[in-house]
């Protein structure tokens, strides 16, 4: 007798596509969430980015602060040390050597400009309790690459840097 050869059909059962359907459902499920993952990974390299340029750039002008105390912050902008369009502001600071004043009692009484010749005003001569500082500080507007609805991201990076001058 002779066999009759079989031939295997596949069922129709499983549906048109197969196991390859179950394949493209998951992934159209779960490719939105991987995307978003990736955009928040992005988003949050480029916030961590800014914020060393930013850093760098504060503490470098601290650095040409510390060299030359009556510097600006047009003198600053015009080194190029900061990303453009970021404006730097330059303010002297004046605290004791115990961290008392200003608003305790290093000096006494009050004074009208903290830091005017870095010499107690009552005396006359240098104070070794005054220290005098330089701050920079600037501050850049973050925007993320998607709004992630209830996640908050900075809306600005404040960054500033103070340098003992004296």
């Amino acid at each position: 007798m002779k066999r009759k050869s079989t031939t295997v059909t596949r069922s129709l059962s499983r549906g048109f596509l197969g196991s390859q359907g179950a394949a493209a459902v998951e992934f159209a499920i779960t490719a939105p969430m991987l995307v978003v993952l990736v955009l928040g990974i992005a988003d949050y390299g480029l916030l961590v980015a800014d914020s060393s340029v930013l850093e760098g750039a504060t503490r470098a002008g601290a650095e040409v602060g510390k060299a030359k105390p009556s510097v600006t912050a047009a003198q600053l902008t015009a080194l190029n040390l900061f990303p453009a369009g970021i404006a730097p502001t330059v303010t002297s600071v004046c605290r004791c050597a115990d961290n008392t004043w200003p608003g305790g009692a290093c000096p006494p009484g009050p004074l009208a400009t903290p830091c005017a010749g870095i010499t107690n005003p009552f005396t006359a001569s240098t104070d070794p309790r005054v220290f005098e500082y330089v701050k920079v500080a600037a501050t850049q507007s973050v925007s993320p690459i998607v709004s992630y609805g209830t996640f908050t991201s900075p809306q600005s990076l404040n960054v500033q840097t103070t340098i003992r001058t004296q």
